[in-house]
């Protein structure tokens, strides 16, 4: 089911079902996208007065997603699902308004490794908008249980 593409926007081809985990989803991004993706936790997040939540940096051979530390699953998890959006919906191919992070969230982090680092914290921007619309969708997805053969039949 792809009815998650807004019309005439260029996407990556995934099919999203109800009842998809997370771990499945970040399976099929990876193989769309043809390179690995890592996701982590990165506690300097926590230091940003909020504004920043999470943020995905393609490399030359990975894709690493980091999202800012949550007590709760579920917040830890639309973080994360904000960020498979922004992939899913091909933002790193078609916005040019990129702000490119700082030594001060990621030091370690050598600036010529990245191509393209996705980190705004504006929700007033259209691809954080649709970002953010779409991560919905997909947690309701996630949230939603596959109607067994037994329920299809008995209800």
């Amino acid at each position: 089911m792809r009815d998650w593409i807004e019309e005439g926007r260029p996407h990556l081809p995934v099919d999203i079902e109800p009842g998809i985990t997370l771990a499945e989803l970040t399976r099929r991004v990876q193989v769309a996208r043809g390179r690995p993706l890592r996701i982590d936790e990165l506690p300097a997040l926590s230091d940003s007065d909020g504004a920043l939540c999470g943020l995905w940096l393609a490399t030359d051979d990975v894709d690493i997603i980091l999202h800012a530390p949550s007590e709760s699953r579920l917040h830890r998890e639309q973080f994360i699902l904000h960020e498979l959006a922004h992939m899913l919906l091909l933002h790193d191919r078609v916005d040019d308004k990129v702000e490119y992070v700082t030594g001060s969230v990621l030091p370690d982090m050598e600036p010529a490794t990245v191509i393209k680092a996705l980190a705004r914290d504006s929700i007033n921007d259209e691809y954080e908008r649709r970002a953010e619309r779409l991560a919905d969708v997909i947690a309701t997805y996630i949230r939603s249980q596959p109607v067994s053969r037994f329920s299809e039949i008995f209800g």
